[in-house]
């Protein structure tokens, strides 16, 4: 595979996925080791993957291939902006402890995601999104302080058991949440050295839950 694909094909992972190889491997369902390849002209991506790549984000294969722009579509694998989503990243942290208060709620960044990512891999359909940090270690080995939570902020009703956000009196939270009878919810932590405790149906407007978990990054 030449030097030209190869620079090209590294133009479609910058703009996909910021010039990470190993989260554009992530994102397209390859290994970060095959991307690292073909980004240095040593590998040749399969034409199953390259027809994935448009697809899924609309990758200009003919661009991508020949170097020439095909006139219908954009050029290294830029998505328009209606295929887009962007997720606000909150200035609010969710204890993963024993609560914690919500001083402020300005919006620090935006992230962006492909619809076609969040419905494929994440199983979201919504554009009711939005990032929050997660603080302490109740969560632990599922959430670490630190890690950055997506949440899908149209799902407030607990049909099955899920990682959610919920507001207690002791601040925002993010838990596993239950189900139970009588419209009754199980509040429990990852890490057994934390209690759990039940909602019970006449305390859920003291309690609302925020919304569901969909999705963790943290660094490496």
């Amino acid at each position: 595979m030449s030097n030209a694909f190869a620079h090209r094909f590294q133009r479609v992972v910058e703009q996909l996925a910021q010039g990470n190889r190993r989260e554009f491997a992530a994102q397209t369902g390859k290994s970060a080791s095959h991307i690292y390849k073909i980004c240095r002209g040593v590998s040749r991506p399969s034409m199953a993957y390259l027809q994935h790549l448009y697809d899924e984000f609309r990758v200009d294969l003919n661009w991508l291939l020949t170097g020439e722009q095909s006139s219908a579509s954009q050029p290294a694998g830029v998505v328009q902006d209606k295929e887009l989503v962007y997720a606000p990243m909150f200035d609010v942290q969710a204890s993963a402890g024993m609560g914690a208060e919500v001083q402020a709620e300005d919006i620090n960044d935006y992230f962006a995601f492909t619809r076609s990512f969040l419905s494929s891999q994440l199983g979201v359909s919504t554009d009711s999104l939005a990032f929050i940090s997660i603080r302490g270690e109740s969560m632990e080995p599922t959430l670490f302080d630190g890690d950055r939570v997506l949440v899908d902020i149209s799902r407030r009703m607990v049909s099955g058991e899920g990682l959610y956000l919920i507001h207690t009196e002791d601040g925002l939270m993010a838990k596993r949440l239950r189900p139970l009878r009588d419209n009754a919810l199980q509040i429990t932590s990852d890490n057994p050295a934390y209690p759990s405790w039940v909602v019970h149906a006449s305390q859920m407007e003291e309690n609302p839950v925020v919304g569901r978990i969909v999705w963790c990054a943290r660094s490496v």
